[in-house]
């Protein structure tokens, strides 16, 4: 059961996690607070535990939504559980909340709450750093949360790439049926394919397939079983992107086994990098910064890169 604190006597944001914390989440949002010019601002950690019962999650609605120095929620973790009834909960929910079926932010304004789902705008301004507009199909490897932001951004054509087709392939059924039930209404037929693979040779196969100037991204998370194909021999295609869209390129293997083959097949290679930075940008853009200066937003971005360096 989840202890809330009592009434802070000054403005406070509060981090909602069912695991420990990490220094690195604090520290981001300790820059964001200083490079936005909002401070003073407490930060409170909110521990939910492994799973987040109804009531637990019923008494955090209440108290952000009650406490007048409550500036929001940062919610790592839990997001999709905290989707459920927004219409009954928020007074604002975004877009991007429904598409993805998941709450990232609560934010707190004067007489609302509002539910943000930063994620999808992080993976379209990575997108945009890093595919080429000529980018053919998209295979995206994985269908955890971030996989299904990338997917969405690209199939919805909110990014300057315009792939013909994306192609979500995973062994993660659950993640599988909500990008089903999320990502494909209101698309055209065939724009986004959504796979389930049980095998590395599965996902070789569709690489073959893959026509020149396509990318490749693997997203799969923690929680995911990973077969993508970093001990195949497989050929990527002519002019591919390869990016491992959430890991450091000194720890990927995925990219590790693209090197070869990187002059031959004029390969691009990405890392983590970029999707790691926009999504601490727009999470704390979203909670301090929507009336921010464009000097502040400078700072901010300087401040979030510094950390990832």
């Amino acid at each position: 059961m989840v202890t809330l604190p009592t009434s802070p006597k000054g403005p406070t944001v509060y981090v909602v996690t069912n695991t420990s914390a990490a220094d690195a989440e604090l520290q981001l949002i300790e820059a964001g607070i200083a490079a936005l010019g909002c401070g003073p601002c407490e930060i409170e950690i909110l521990s939910v535990g492994p799973a987040l019962s109804e009531s637990d999650r019923s008494a955090i609605h209440e108290y952000l939504q009650d406490t007048y120095n409550a500036h929001g929620a940062f919610i790592f973790g839990p997001d999709v559980a905290f989707f459920d009834e927004t219409e009954a909960v928020y007074d604002v929910v975004d877009e991007a909340c429904q598409v993805l079926g998941e709450v990232g932010l609560i934010v707190r304004n004067p007489g609302e709450l509002r539910a943000a789902a930063p994620r999808l705008l992080a993976a379209v301004r990575a997108t945009n750093r890093i595919l080429p507009a000529k980018t053919s199909e998209v295979l995206i490897l994985g269908a955890g949360p971030d996989a299904r932001a990338l997917a969405a951004a690209l199939s919805r054509g909110m990014c300057g790439a315009k792939p013909e087709k994306i192609t979500l392939a995973s062994t993660n059924a659950a993640g599988l049926t909500i990008a089903r039930n999320r990502l494909t209404e209101n698309l055209p037929e065939g724009r986004l394919e959504i796979r389930h693979v049980d095998s590395a040779s599965e996902l070789d196969r569709l690489l073959a397939l893959l026509p020149p100037d396509s990318a490749i991204v693997r997203s799969v998370n923690a929680r995911e079983t990973d077969i993508s194909v970093t001990d195949s021999a497989v050929l990527f295609p002519t002019g591919a992107v390869i990016w491992d869209f959430l890991t450091p390129a000194a720890q990927s293997r995925f990219l590790a086994a693209a090197v070869p083959q990187r002059k031959t097949s004029t390969l691009t290679l990405s890392d983590g990098t970029a999707y790691s930075e926009e999504s601490g940008i727009v999470a704390l853009e979203t909670m301090f910064g929507d009336e921010a200066s464009d000097k502040a937003l400078i700072r901010l971005r300087e401040a979030i890169q510094s950390l990832s360096a």
